[in-house]
C-alpha cells in the first residue's frame, strides 16, 4: 500500500462525522427518490396498460333523458369521416348507501352501473362480479376507507344488497363525483355494479338515473383534432333530432380516467425536482467541505509536493474518499429505495385511487437518474473544487495561504469601541461568511419542505371551509329540465300520469299513439259509410258500411292489443293504462314555456322558501397549455334570499373571487368563455373590484336570472335548480344533484385522509435535511477554527467559555436564518401552488397559520440544539497540542 493510501483509513476515521453526514444525506434522499420514481414509473405502466385491456371508453356524452334508437344511430353516423364509432349505454344511479348496523349518518354515495363486459370493463380484486339481483360490487378505496369487506351486506336506496365483490372501473380510477371538482372524493362517494334486475330494482326505488353513453371510435389512435371534430359533430346530431345534451367528457379531460395519471408524472418531476435541489444544496456543501479540507490540510499537501508527489497524484488522494462515499452511497440508497420504499410508494396511492394490482416495472432511466447523476456530480463537484484548490505553490501551501489570500491580510479591522465578545463573535461570521451563506440556503429549503407538510393540512382546510361557506343553503338542488314545485293536486296528477308513462319503452306509447290514430280514421270512414247509407240504401252501400264497422272492429282490438302490451309493461290492467293516458291528454300544453310539474306537494312552507336560479357551465382557456377551467355561470333573483349583498341585474357580471385571484384580470378586461356544446363563445366584462363576490375559492359568475336567459337564449321563465333550507322531495326523472354543506366537508377530511402520510413523511424529511446540513457546515466552522481554539484554552479558557464564543455566533446565525427565511419561504410557497395547481379545476389560497411558522423555527432551532450538544463536544476533544503546530 502506497503512503498516500495509508491515509485513508486514518482520514476516515477523523472525519467520520463529515463523511457519515454526506453518506446519510446522499443515501437516503436517493431511496426516497429512487423507490417514489420506481413506483410512479410502475404505476404510469399500468394505467398504459389499460386502455387496451379494460376497453377504455374514448369518450362520453350524457343526456337529459334517455336517447331513442334513431338518435343514437344518427351521432354515429356523425362519425363515420374518421371511421365510426361504437355507443353503449353506461347508466347510472346515485344510490344513497347505508350499513344496516354502525352507520354514523354521514352521506354516502355509490354511483351504480349494471355490470359492464364491452367497454369500461371492472378489474375484480376479490370476490366476483353480481350475478343474483341482490348482489353488488363495490370500488376497493371506497370499500377500504367504509370499512367493507365481501359478504357484508348494505342498503342501496332503502333495498338491501350483499357485496360480492370488490373492484375497480377502468374509468373510475380517481372518483370524482363531479368531473369540475378540484379532488377525488374516496371517503363519502363510490362506484359499483349490479345486475339488470337489480339496476331496475333501484330505479323502482326511486333512484334518478344519469343516462350516460360512452363510446368508442374504430379507430383508437385518432388524432386530437379529428377526436375533436367528430365529438361535436356527434352532439350536433344529437341535439338536431330533438335530443338534449347535458355533458360531453373526452376520455382525455375526464379526471376519472385522466387524473391519476396526471399526478403521478405531476409528483415524479415534484421528486425529481427535489433529488435535484438537494444535489445542488449538496454541491455547495461539498464546495465548502472541500475548501475546509483544502485549508486544513494545507501543511500536508504543501509537504507532498515538496517530497516530489505530482499533484495529480494528491488530487486523487483527495478525491478517493468522496468518491466512494458517494458511489456507495447512491448504489446502497437505489437498492434500498427499490427494496423497502417502491411499496410504501407505492401505498400512497393505491390508498386514493382505484388501480389493477400492482407489480413493479424496472427502469434503467431511473437507475441513473437516482444513482449514476447524483454520484457523478459529487465527484466532478469535488474534483473541480479540488483543482481549483491545487493551483497554489508548495511554499504557498506551507503558508497556508491555499485560500488564496496571505495570512496577514485575512483580518477585517473592526472599530474599537466594539467589546471583544462581539468583535471575536463577527470576525467569526466574517470568517466563515460562505459556510453561514450556504447554511442560509440549506435551512431555507429545510424550512420549505417543513412549512409545506405544515401547512397543506391547515390551507385544505381553509380551503374546504370557504367551499363550505360558499354554498348560500343546506341545499343546492339541480335539475335536468325545469320542474315547478307549485301546482294543483289535478296538475300533479296529470303530470304523474305523464311520468309514469314515458317511464317504459316509447315504442309502445308510440304503437298505442298509431293505433288510436288508425282507429279514429277507420272510425270516421264508418260514420262516413254509415251517412251515405242511410241517404241512399242498397246493397252495395250496406256492404261497404258492414265493411267499415268491421274494419273499425279489428282496430279497436288492435289498439286493445297495444293497450294490452303497455298495461303489462306498467304493471297495471287495461283501464287504468287508459286513465293515465286520459289524465296525461288533459295537460294544457298551449303555453310556449310550459314546465312540468312536481309530482310530490312538499307543502306550502317549503316551497315558500325555496328560490329557483339557472347555472350553465362554461369554459375558460388557463393559457399556455394548461387546459381550461370550468366555469358555473350561476342566473339568479337580483334581490335573493340566498345569495345575500350580490347585486346583479341591469347586464351585471360578477365573478367569485377565486376566478379574480386565480387570473388576475384587470378593471375593464373582457374574458372569453366558451361553450363546448354549442361551440360559442361568450365575453362578459370584468368591470371593477366592486363586480367581485365570495372568498378566493369561489369559481362561479353571478347574472340576474333574466340576464341569463337572454345570455344564453333561454325562455325568459326558464330556471334549472332550486336553493332551500328545507329538504325537497323531487321526481327522479328531473333530479340531477343536491350539493350540502356535508359534502364539501367531506373534500377537507378527503385531503386529511390523503396527505397524512405524506406530510408525516416531508417533516420527517425536513428534520433530517435540517440535522445534516447543520452538522455539516457548522462542523466547517468549528474545524476551521480549531487552531484558535487551542490557542484560548492554552491562555486558559474553560471549554464552556470557548463554547459560549463559537456555538452561540454559530446560533445567531441558525436563529436568524431561521426567521428571515419565513417571508422568502411563504413567497415561495405561493408560486410553487400557483405553478403546481394551475391546471386544476378551482383556486387554493396558500393559507399559513402564525402557529406553523413558529413550529417551523421551533423544529428546525430543537434540530440546531442536537447539533450544538455535538460540536460542545467536538469543542472538547480539540488538543492543546494543536497551538504548537508550527505554522509555517
Amino acid at each position: 500500500m502506497t503512503p498516500l493510501a495509508s491515509r485513508l483509513p486514518r482520514e476516515l476515521k477523523h472525519n467520520i462525522g463529515k463523511y457519515l453526514g454526506i453518506f446519510l444525506l446522499m443515501c437516503g434522499a436517493i431511496a426516497l427518490t429512487s423507490g417514489f420514481l420506481l413506483a410512479a414509473h410502475s404505476i404510469g405502466s399500468i394505467i398504459d396498460e389499460m386502455r387496451d385491456e379494460y376497453t377504455i371508453e374514448d369518450g362520453r356524452i350524457v343526456t337529459a333523458f334517455e336517447a331513442t334508437d334513431a338518435q343514437i344511430d344518427a351521432a354515429e353516423g356523425a362519425t363515420e369521416d374518421v371511421g365510426g364509432a361504437t355507443f353503449y349505454k353506461n347508466f347510472s344511479i346515485d344510490a344513497t348507501i347505508k350499513k344496516p348496523v354502525g352507520d354514523d349518518g354521514t352521506k354516502r354515495t355509490l354511483r351504480t352501473y349494471v355490470h359492464r363486459t364491452e367497454v369500461d370493463i371492472a378489474s375484480y380484486c376479490e370476490g366476483t362480479e353480481p350475478q343474483e339481483d341482490d348482489e353488488v360490487a363495490i370500488d376497493r378505496v371506497f370499500a377500504k376507507n367504509n370499512g367493507l369487506a365481501v359478504g357484508d351486506t348494505i342498503e342501496l336506496c332503502d333495498r338491501t344488497y350483499t357485496i360480492c365483490g370488490i373492484m375497480t372501473q377502468p374509468d373510475s380510477q380517481a372518483l370524482f363525483p363531479n368531473n369540475s371538482d378540484f379532488t377525488v372524493n374516496t371517503i363519502t362517494y363510490g362506484v359499483a355494479e349490479v345486475t339488470d334486475a337489480g339496476f331496475a330494482a333501484l330505479e323502482d326505488a326511486g333512484g334518478a338515473a344519469t343516462y350516460t353513453y360512452s363510446f368508442v371510435f374504430n379507430d383508437r389512435d385518432l388524432s386530437v383534432a379529428d377526436r375533436t371534430d367528430a365529438e361535436k359533430n356527434m352532439v350536433k346530431a344529437l341535439t338536431d333530432t330533438d335530443a338534449r345534451v347535458d355533458d360531453l367528457i373526452d376520455a382525455g379531460s375526464n379526471q376519472g380516467i385522466g387524473y391519476a395519471r396526471d399526478d403521478v408524472d405531476g409528483d415524479s418531476a415534484m421528486w425529481t425536482t427535489l433529488l435535484d435541489i438537494i444535489i445542488v444544496i449538496m454541491a455547495f456543501v461539498f464546495i465548502v467541505l472541500t475548501n475546509a479540507t483544502i485549508e486544513e490540510e494545507s501543511a500536508v499537501i504543501g509537504t507532498l509536493l515538496a517530497s516530489g508527489y505530482r499533484k495529480r497524484e494528491i488530487v486523487l488522494h483527495y478525491l478517493a474518499l468522496p468518491a466512494i462515499v458517494g458511489i456507495f452511497a447512491a448504489g446502497l440508497g437505489c437498492a434500498l429505495g427499490i427494496a423497502f420504499f417502491t411499496e410504501p410508494m407505492r401505498n400512497l396511492y393505491y390508498g386514493s385511487y382505484s388501480l389493477p394490482p400492482f407489480h413493479v416495472y424496472w427502469s434503467w432511466e431511473i437507475f441513473v437518474k437516482c444513482a449514476v447523476v447524483p454520484a457523478a456530480a459529487l465527484i466532478l463537484i469535488t474534483l473541480v473544487g479540488l483543482l481549483r484548490k491545487m493551483g497554489k505553490t508548495p511554499l504557498q501551501f506551507l503558508r497556508h495561504e491555499a485560500s488564496g489570500k496571505s495570512g496577514t491580510k485575512r483580518g477585517l479591522r473592526l472599530p474599537e469601541r466594539m467589546g471583544f465578545v462581539a468583535r471575536f463573535r463577527l470576525r467569526i461570521f466574517l470568517r466563515n461568511l460562505g459556510n453561514f451563506a450556504t447554511l442560509f440556503v440549506g435551512v431555507a429549503f429545510a424550512s420549505l419542505l417543513l412549512l409545506f407538510g405544515l401547512a397543506i393540512l391547515p390551507t385544505m382546510t381553509h380551503y374546504a371551509d370557504n367551499l363550505e361557506t360558499s354554498l348560500v343553503a343546506e341545499h343546492q338542488y339541480t335539475l335536468k329540465a325545469p320542474l315547478e314545485l307549485e301546482g294543483s293536486a289535478e296538475e300533479r296528477e296529470q303530470w304523474a300520469a305523464l311520468d309514469r308513462l314515458q317511464s317504459v319503452d316509447g315504442a309502445l306509447l308510440s304503437a298505442a299513439e298509431d293505433a288510436e290514430d288508425e282507429l279514429n280514421d277507420v272510425a270516421d270512414a264508418a260514420q262516413t259509410a254509415a251517412d251515405i247509407l242511410a241517404a241512399s240504401p242498397s246493397a252495395g252501400n250496406m256492404q261497404a258500411a258492414a265493411n267499415a264497422l268491421e274494419e273499425v272492429q279489428d282496430k279497436k282490438d288492435a289498439l286493445y292489443t297495444c293497450l294490452d302490451e303497455l298495461a303489462n309493461a306498467l304493471g297495471c290492467d287495461r283501464d287504468e293504462t287508459i286513465d293515465l293516458i286520459d289524465n296525461a291528454s288533459n295537460i294544457d300544453a298551449s303555453e310556449d314555456d310550459i314546465y312540468p310539474v312536481n309530482t310530490v306537494g312538499n307543502g306550502a312552507d317549503k316551497v315558500a322558501q325555496t328560490e329557483k336560479y339557472a347555472v350553465y357551465q362554461l369554459q375558460y382557456d388557463r393559457g399556455e397549455g394548461n387546459g381550461t377551467e370550468t366555469v358555473s355561470v350561476f342566473g339568479v333573483l337580483p334581490d335573493s334570499r340566498y345569495w345575500k349583498d350580490l347585486n346583479v341585474g341591469d347586464g351585471r357580471v360578477v365573478f367569485g373571487g377565486g376566478l379574480l385571484d386565480k387570473f388576475g384580470w384587470k378593471e375593464g378586461q373582457q374574458v372569453e368563455l366558451h361553450d363546448k356544446f354549442e361551440d360559442k363563445d361568450y365575453s362578459l366584462e370584468y368591470a371593477d373590484e366592486d363586480c367581485t363576490w365570495g372568498s378566493k375559492s369561489n369559481m362561479n359568475v353571478y347574472l340576474s336570472i333574466e340576464d341569463f336567459n337572454k345570455l344564453f337564449g333561454n325562455d325568459t321563465a326558464y330556471f334549472n335548480g332550486y336553493v332551500s333550507d328545507e329538504t325537497l322531495e323531487l321526481d327522479a326523472r328531473y333530479f340531477a344533484g343536491d350539493t350540502t354543506p356535508d359534502d364539501m366537508r367531506a373534500v377537507g377530511n378527503q385531503f386529511i385522509g390523503m396527505m397524512s402520510s405524506l406530510i408525516g413523511m416531508m417533516v420527517g424529511l425536513a428534520v433530517f435535511i435540517f440535522l445534516l446540513f447543520m452538522y455539516l457546515l457548522t462542523k466547517a466552522v468549528i474545524d476551521r477554527s480549531a487552531r484558535s481554539i487551542s490557542y484560548m484554552k492554552v491562555f486558559g479558557y474553560r471549554d464552556g467559555e470557548i463554547s459560549h464564543l463559537y456555538i452561540r455566533s454559530i446560533t445567531l446565525c441558525v436563529m436568524a436564518a431561521l426567521v428571515l427565511s419565513q417571508p422568502v419561504i411563504i413567497g415561495s410557497l405561493t408560486a410553487i401552488f400557483r405553478s403546481m395547481l394551475l391546471a386544476y379545476n378551482g383556486n387554493i389560497e396558500i393559507y399559513v397559520p402564525w402557529w406553523s411558522m413558529a413550529v417551523c423555527v421551533g423544529i428546525g432551532f430543537a434540530t440546531y440544539l442536537v447539533v450544538a450538544l455535538l460540536h460542545t463536544r467536538s469543542i472538547k476533544r480539540v488538543s492543546l497540542s494543536e497551538a504548537l503546530k508550527v505554522q509555517e
